[in-house]
């Protein structure tokens, strides 16, 4: 396996899939997660989904995996790069768009991709048996979330990652949301060509404000990034971490470590979050 940090993520080109799939009168189960947004989308929108693909890329784990989860897959825009990186991988989704992504997997011969047709909160998985799950824009359509990241988490060996993603939906987020919905409908009727039709498939339930606070609850955070316009945050990306009782102790060791390196204004802060880690550890069951 080579070491994913060296790999040009192969990624989904327009022609992978099928004319139809950019239809702006799809039905709205088939625009959930489509490729629309890559290829036929305005500027601002195709930034923002292809900078989320290359920040989680960036965030995987390097060397080998054995198993990855896309989980909420839509159009399977990160299947290719994470069949390259992966023995096999699972695409789970509920939307029918899972026909597109089919008809993309069979003309890039991807044999190591299964999809999947099942809901997040009732994964079709005895136990854990990913090292790798990836889950972006999914979460914000959930009601309730903590339900779905301890799924997510059920099926997670040990010390795997997951790759999570949601909009930050403060007012600049919404107000770019509907400048980007209505410079749309704009286009297509200068265009001459049918507007979308109907009301969101699975429209945003969740208050992601609030999420990391649900997260911690369930995985181990070690990186947050975010995706500015204009300076100002739109979406965020967290790597996060199925951690046991002894690899929370390890990493509370590891970190207070790094408390007392001689830099005073960063040290309380730090022991702060030492601390946090080690009750955490400290209040974990014995398996």
């Amino acid at each position: 396996m080579l070491d994913s940090k060296k790999m040009e993520t192969p990624l989904p080109i327009e022609t992978d899939y099928p004319e139809e799939t950019f239809r702006p009168d799809l039905a709205p189960e088939y625009r959930v997660g489509c490729a629309n947004a890559y290829f036929k989308a305005n500027f601002l929108a195709r930034r923002l989904f292809r900078e989320r693909v290359d920040i989680a890329f960036a965030l995987m784990p390097s060397g080998s995996c054995d198993r990855a989860l896309d989980a909420g897959t839509g159009a399977g825009f990160l299947l290719p790069g994470l069949a390259a990186r992966c023995r096999k991988v699972d695409g789970v989704d509920l939307s029918p768009v899972l026909r597109y992504t089919k008809g993309m997997l069979d003309k890039r011969g991807l044999d190591n991709v299964k999809l999947v047709e099942a809901d997040l909160l009732h994964l079709p998985y005895d136990g854990p048996i990913f090292d790798l799950a990836v889950c972006l824009s999914v979460i914000e359509h959930i009601p309730e979330p903590e339900a779905a990241l301890k799924e997510l988490a059920r099926v997670l060996h040990d010390d795997a990652v997951l790759i999570l993603g949601y909009p930050l939906e403060n007012a600049f987020f919404i107000s770019l949301e509907w400048m980007i919905r209505i410079e749309s409908r704009l286009r297509l009727r200068i265009q001459g060509k049918p507007l979308p039709r109907g009301k969101a498939f699975r429209p945003h339930v969740t208050d992601c404000r609030g999420l990391e606070k649900t997260v911690e609850k369930v995985f181990t955070l070690e990186v947050r990034r975010d995706i500015r316009i204009v300076g100002l945050p739109v979406y965020r990306i967290l790597k996060l971490r199925k951690t046991t009782t002894k690899g929370l102790t390890r990493v509370a060791s590891d970190v207070r470590n790094k408390c007392f390196d001689n830099r005073p204004n960063t040290i309380s802060r730090t022991a702060i979050t030492c601390s946090a880690i080690e009750t955490r550890a400290r209040s974990q069951p014995k398996r």
